[in-house]
């Protein structure tokens, strides 16, 4: 990652909802469409084609090397809060929070 400082040029918030949690790399990774950046209609940008977002984890896990705790909480349809750690580049989706509630579509 090269930023100067992270949020200097703006902080870039989104909001969307998981699609995908299989990673093939076992990091606890999902695919997210992020509402308002990412066309509603999967036939313009198929599920494979979102970026792989990260998410966040406390203090009490070390995150590395398989040491700490899994990040393997979200599900398929799960609505997350996060921001782009590459500011307007937006390929870089960090989760932060999950959102509560019952999915209706």
């Amino acid at each position: 990652m090269t930023t100067k400082n992270l949020g200097a040029e703006g902080f870039f918030w989104w909001f969307g909802v998981v699609e995908d949690t299989n990673d093939p790399l076992k990091l606890g990774r999902v695919r997210v469409r992020i509402f308002g950046y990412h066309p509603e209609n999967k036939k313009n940008l198929p599920t494979e084609d979102l970026p792989w977002a990260h998410p966040l984890l406390d203090i009490t896990s070390a995150s590395i090397s398989g040491v700490g705790k899994s990040p393997t909480g979200l599900l398929t349809g799960t609505h997350v809060f996060g921001f782009f750690r590459d500011g307007i580049n937006a390929q870089q989706p960090i989760v932060m929070f999950s959102v509560g509630g019952i999915p209706q579509e």
